[in-house]
């Protein structure tokens, strides 16, 4: 069972990857493969399912490799989330066709609850779950009446952020992305722990210089500039 799982999983991959799109039909796609369409149907109900299984491999082998790191276990909290956060990159890099197009259907109206993330939630749910717990027992995480129950929405908020930031960064080998993650990851850590005013300051510094707010295009934000007006302006 599990190797025709694989194969078809494996086809459809590569044929996103090739035509930018998915089969036109189950059933050319199981002939594709020679797979009679009623054997397809026995592991998969439709192409959706499909993807929803894909998108857990992905978070279940990003967690394996994360896990695997010898120094893991010495990792803070903040540093395993991190840690996280950048396999997960790597990964999806390997899928990047198939990524852009999941999200892509989200964006033209077909699937606004984004149902295809559904089954990645509820891994990375219980892996958050097990991070804020040791982040409250090593003192990490601050153990708040109330907001302590929404630590794992916010990181899941978090990280859907930083899939929909890497969506769209097309810098050279996704360094943007790179630098988001740092800023946010720091900026919720500084929330769920002691410090929040510096890590807010930051990410909102970032979110300006990467992210258009077209009421924002013709302010400069450059002290560079200024300091070149302030020159001008002395010398006239």
């Amino acid at each position: 069972m599990e190797k025709f799982i694989k194969k078809i999983k494996k086809n459809y991959l590569s044929y996103i990857s090739l035509h930018k799109k998915r089969p036109k039909s189950v059933l050319l796609f199981a002939e594709s493969i020679n797979m009679e369409q009623k054997e397809f149907y026995q592991y998969f109900k439709n192409f959706e399912t499909i993807d929803k299984n894909i998108w857990l491999d992905i978070i279940k082998i990003t967690i394996e490799k994360v896990k695997a790191e010898s120094v893991y276990p010495e990792y803070a909290v903040r540093e395993k989330i991190l840690s996280f956060y950048f396999t997960l990159i790597e990964e999806l890099k390997t899928h990047r066709a198939f990524a852009l197009l999941s999200f892509s259907d989200n964006f033209l109206g077909i699937n606004l609850s984004f149902q295809f993330l559904d089954d990645f939630k509820r891994e990375f749910n219980d892996y958050a779950k097990e991070l804020i717990e040791e982040g409250q027992a090593t003192e990490e995480i601050i153990d708040r009446p109330i907001v302590s129950k929404v630590y794992k929405d916010a990181l899941w908020g978090q990280t859907f952020f930083i899939l929909r930031f890497w969506i769209n960064d097309f810098s050279k080998e996704f360094e943007k992305t790179d630098a988001a993650i740092e800023k946010v990851t720091n900026l919720s850590f500084d929330l769920l722990g002691h410090n929040p005013i510096d890590g807010a300051f930051d990410f909102g510094k970032f979110l300006l210089q990467n992210i258009k707010f077209p009421f924002l295009s013709d302010f400069d934000f450059s002290m560079k500039n200024k300091k070149e007006k302030g020159g001008e302006k002395s010398t006239s």
